[in-house]
């Protein structure tokens, strides 16, 4: 498990941006992510990578045709294609904005525990944080429930204002002790919304 204080946010770069071979202006990212059946190969996502100096590539995967493994991308993130927005706000670590978080060299780390991952996540709405955090975290425990043997794990959670301590251990443990592999190396992050009365989680698992 690591946490940490986050102060990447100084950084203008967003850490994670959605590329797609149509687009006029190319911004600079740290992971360069694209949609794998938008038709890259290794030639063009080369020239992207040094294009906008990426330290790594991230293919979306938000289909279920076959996709032949390129050298030069770092793994492949499965969602649905209403998700891909989501993927890319959760590796956006940048962004996070309380005082716990992880930097583009964890998400580097984690994508070294294998080659796909899975995209999930949860949300609820109401008045009461509590009630809000506990519903969120049952539907994501559910969902978590086909990754108890997973390598690693990465944890976004969204809320209006900075989560006190025993809102993050209460997610924590409903996590962790779901999983069977005592070695899995689990990140969290936490940051800011301005969807008034919600609580969301997302997470990013290894496939086995």
């Amino acid at each position: 498990m690591k946490y940490q204080i986050d102060d990447s946010h100084i950084d203008d770069i967003p850490s994670a941006v959605l590329y797609r071979q149509t687009m006029d202006h190319y911004p600079k990212s740290a992971i360069g992510c694209f949609i794998v059946s938008d038709g890259w190969d290794d030639q063009t996502l080369l020239e992207l990578k040094e294009r906008i100096g990426a330290y790594f590539l991230v293919g979306l995967q938000t289909d279920d045709n076959e996709f032949e493994r390129l050298d030069i991308i770092e793994g492949v993130i499965r969602c649905q294609p209403n998700e891909v927005d989501n993927v890319i706000r959760i590796l956006d670590v940048n962004s996070a904005s309380t005082i716990i978080g992880i930097d583009v060299v964890d998400i580097k780390i984690l994508f070294e525990y294998g080659n796909s991952f899975q995209f999930i996540q949860a949300s609820a709405t109401g008045e009461s944080e509590t009630d809000l955090i506990k519903v969120t975290t049952h539907n994501l425990v559910d969902q978590l429930s086909t990754a108890r043997n997973t390598k690693a794990l990465f944890i976004g959670m969204e809320s209006v204002q900075s989560l006190p301590i025993e809102a993050f251990a209460y997610i924590s443990e409903a996590v962790e002790s779901l999983l069977s592999n005592d070695d899995a190396s689990i990140y969290y992050r936490s940051s800011m919304t301005d969807e008034p009365n919600s609580f969301h989680l997302k997470a990013i698992y290894a496939l086995a």
